[in-house]
């Protein structure tokens, strides 16, 4: 058993669709992962993750805000799309 509890705390089972509605913090969508703040600390640390990872120098992950407190994280295609798209408006 002390080997089951070691695996599975170095590879947690992934949060599901509906396990994630009933908690309202994390969602796994099709193009990206949601991601809901619960206090102020944790707002606080999701903004400046925007600051780091929407950097010129890389084109992903792309980390967007909207609306307040709900946070949306997308990688690989769907990064470039979502950042060209955000580019032209």
């Amino acid at each position: 058993m002390a080997h089951s509890a070691i695996a599975a705390r170095l590879h947690p089972t992934p949060v599901l669709e509906a396990e994630a509605d009933s908690t309202g913090r994390v969602r796994i969508a099709e193009e990206c992962l949601e991601v809901s703040a619960c206090s102020p600390d944790e707002l606080k640390v999701l903004r400046a993750w925007v600051r780091r990872v929407n950097g010129a120098a890389f084109a992903q992950p792309y980390l967007v805000e909207g609306p307040p407190g709900h946070f949306r994280l997308y990688v690989g295609e769907a990064a470039e799309r979502v950042r060209t798209a955000q580019g032209i408006q």
